[in-house]
């Protein structure tokens, strides 16, 4: 597995969250913040990234004529929902020093914060997995 594979949906994916942003400047962000706020954006955000890291891996070991590890599987499963939930705890104490700043404007502030924490997230629980499968497969490499 190269860290080269998961690169272009991540390029296809910041291209489509860009283009959403800049096509839909009010209605996007919007959409995110009210399903943050509705509690129901982590879960989507899990199935997501566990379903596109799924059909990455999937393409991938097909390509290469290989056969899907069950290692590899559990970390393209359980990687994306680590991710994710110790991001979400992050996000959290980021709103609370915001609000509890008394700064001018801190909802637009705390919008901005979903809206950019979405993206990063997403890119942090689609990369992470497969850099662990890499990392994985250096230390096998120099154990055998």
């Amino acid at each position: 597995m190269r860290l080269a594979d998961p690169a272009g949906t991540l390029a296809y994916l910041s291209l489509i969250f860009g283009l959403l942003l800049v096509s839909c400047p009010m209605a996007f962000p919007r959409m995110i913040v009210a399903s943050w706020q509705n509690a129901s954006l982590t879960p989507i955000m899990i199935l997501f990234t566990v379903s596109v890291n799924l059909g990455l891996y999937l393409t991938v070991a097909h390509r290469c004529s290989a056969k899907p590890g069950i290692i590899a599987s559990a970390c393209l499963g359980s990687t994306p929902v680590f991710v994710l939930a110790s991001l979400n705890f992050v996000l959290q104490a980021t709103i609370s020093h915001t609000v509890s700043g008394n700064l001018p404007n801190a909802l637009a502030r705390v919008n901005e914060e979903i809206v950019a924490h979405t993206y990063f997230a997403l890119i942090a629980a689609i990369f992470g997995p497969f850099l662990l499968i890499r990392l994985g497969q250096q230390l096998h490499k120099h154990d055998s």
